[in-house]
């Protein structure tokens, strides 16, 4: 890759460029020296794991070609913020290193001796014509630079190691306060444009010691940036041009409904979609709600062959063995691991976020940016062969993202309704819940209220909806209320019982619900799940009748 280029795609891909300068640079440094960090740990833990045998150590692996090129990154970050004109950090490099090698002092004799005396002799030749007027690779300038290595091999890999460490602390130097500066000494203060050329001459010796192109390094981090800075057109839904019945439909809404203690069920369509939900865990740490991932995937993907078997929408009409493959078992598997991965890993950034409060439900990826590229190239991994895997990064991102946050709303609220639109390609949330079943009447009740009649607390909780609707509305939420409450068998006089119930008309007065503490109780103890309602006015009067509905499961048992 041209590095010029690189130099412009690190200037455009800046996320941080509308910070002040200062701030600017202090992520830019601390983001360098992290990444050194990581590459450090991340080949420490490659050397480990192979046991100490010697002939493994240089076998290169995704992780240490990924943090070589985020390191890459930051120091192009940090060069960009540090010069204001254009500085070229290699070809200063090359520079630097024909006038340490190529003098006469005692230092440079030190490092003759050390070097093999052909290999010093042409890259003396070739650094007099570094940088080329057509500009270079960094393919160029590692096999340049690499001639200047003193030792080689795993004690080269161990040198490197030891340095860049000394490197990151004087770049930090400049953090420092000017007193504090003064009086620490122990790490050397020089210029970090010079800093900045041997951090990247040791970048680069370490893929030379991996035997990686410095060039495959760099194309491997713009794709990793380029996932999160460009978005493009949205792959098309997997199963256009299919039978609607073999179809998604393309806006839907599921209905995670309470149906006891730590106990959830999914409606869609006025039907149970899958088996009752518990989080099969010690705690309560709402795992239950885990589907809802499910349902992000498919907003964002077009894809889960798992809801698409519940939902009775295979794809087996055909016999191109789409059903089989992508609907089949196998494809499901696949589906619950993703699943599982991403809740692990979710979890694991909470608690590393401190976001995992006692007794709190916990935000899987509180930030966005935590949704790592390691991640997202794993779970296209786990893809591998099915028709998700065309879905760009960027793509999986926004699922994984807008699915956590879906799970964390569900965990809070302990029910709610998922609207997915997959023209729009998102989720909406909403607490109250209207599953719309074909069940059994468990309770009868009637409700009224009059716009002549003081409604206290009633009225502020309806007016919650939106203030700007009509009285007519507001006057049927109160007594739709009243109603459902009676047909509960509770007091529907009991103020303090319309704080533990929200009811929610839409236009066509279907009910949305969510009841808590003591009216919650009652519905389970009822089994009801559901309410209908009918109003009529009668002078000035709005009445209300209300039936509790069961599921036909439940009162069966």
């Amino acid at each position: 890759m041209n590095v010029k280029d690189y130099d412009n795609f690190v200037r455009t891909t800046t996320q941080f460029a509308h910070k002040p300068k200062e701030e600017m640079r202090s992520i830019a440094l601390y983001g360098l020296v992290g990444e050194i960090g990581s590459l450090v740990a991340a080949i420490k833990k490659k050397i480990l794991a192979e046991g100490g045998e010697e002939a493994r150590w240089d076998r290169p692996n995704d992780e240490i070609k990924e943090e070589l090129g985020d390191a890459l990154w930051y120091c192009y970050s940090v060069s960009q913020i540090t010069n204001d004109s254009h500085f070229d950090i290699l070809a200063a490099d090359i520079a630097a290193l024909r006038t340490e090698i190529g003098s006469a002092d005692e230092r440079a004799q030190k490092i003759a001796t050390s070097l093999d005396p052909a290999k010093r002799a042409e890259f003396l030749e070739a650094a007099k014509h570094f940088p080329p007027v057509g500009g270079y690779t960094f393919d160029a300038y590692q096999h340049l630079a690499f001639q200047t290595a003193r030792t080689d091999g795993r004690v080269l890999l161990e040198v490197c190691l030891a340095v860049l460490w000394q490197l990151g602390a004087e770049l930090l130097r400049v953090t420092l306060p000017k007193i504090e500066i003064t009086l620490n000494k122990n790490v050397a203060d020089r210029p970090s444009n010079i800093v900045l050329g041997e951090i990247t001459w040791h970048l680069s010796a370490m893929a030379s010691l991996y035997h990686m192109s410095l060039d495959d390094v760099v194309e491997a981090n713009c794709a990793k940036v380029r996932f999160r800075s460009e978005r493009g057109a949205h792959t098309p839904l997997h199963d256009e041009g299919r039978d609607t019945k073999e179809q998604f439909q393309r806006l839907f809404e599921v209905a995670f409904v309470r149906v006891g203690p730590q106990k959830s069920r999914m409606y869609f369509d006025g039907r149970p979609l899958g088996d009752d939900l518990t989080d099969n865990f010690y705690d309560d740490d709402g795992y239950r709600f885990h589907d809802v991932i499910h349902l992000a995937l498919i907003a964002h993907l077009g894809w889960s062959p798992v809801v698409r078997g519940l939902m009775r929408r295979k794809r087996d009409s055909g016999n191109d063995r789409v059903d089989e493959v992508e609907d089949g078992g196998r494809a499901k598997v696949v589906e619950e691991l993703v699943i599982k991965a991403i809740h692990s890993e979710g979890d694991k950034q909470a608690k590393a976020a401190g976001r995992c409060g006692i007794g709190a439900a916990t935000r899987l990826f509180p930030a966005r940016s935590l949704i790592n590229f390691r991640l997202l190239k794993t779970l296209r991994m786990y893809v591998d062969g099915l028709e998700v895997e065309k879905n760009a990064f960027w793509e999986w991102e926004d699922a994984v993202f807008e699915g956590c946050e879906m799970f964390y709303r569900l965990c809070n609220e302990k029910q709610g309704t998922v609207v997915v639109d997959l023209t729009a390609r998102k989720l909406t949330f909403s607490p109250t819940v209207s599953p719309s079943i074909h069940g059994a009447a468990v309770g009868l009740g009637m409700g009224s209220a009059n716009s002549q009649a003081p409604l206290g607390e009633e009225i502020l909780s309806a007016a919650e909806y939106d203030s700007a609707r009509q009285m007519a509305l507001v006057l049927e939420t109160v007594a739709a209320k009243r109603a459902i409450l009676d047909s509960l068998g509770l007091d529907k006089e009991s103020c303090g019982l319309y704080s533990e119930l929200e009811v929610r008309l839409d236009r066509t007065k279907r009910v949305y619900m969510k009841a808590t503490k003591a009216v919650q109780e009652r519905a389970w103890k009822l089994k009801a799940v559901d309410y209908r309602v009918a109003f009529t006015a009668v002078a000035g009067e709005t009445i209300c009748t209300a039936s509790a509905i069961a599921d036909l499961r439940d009162v069966s048992k």
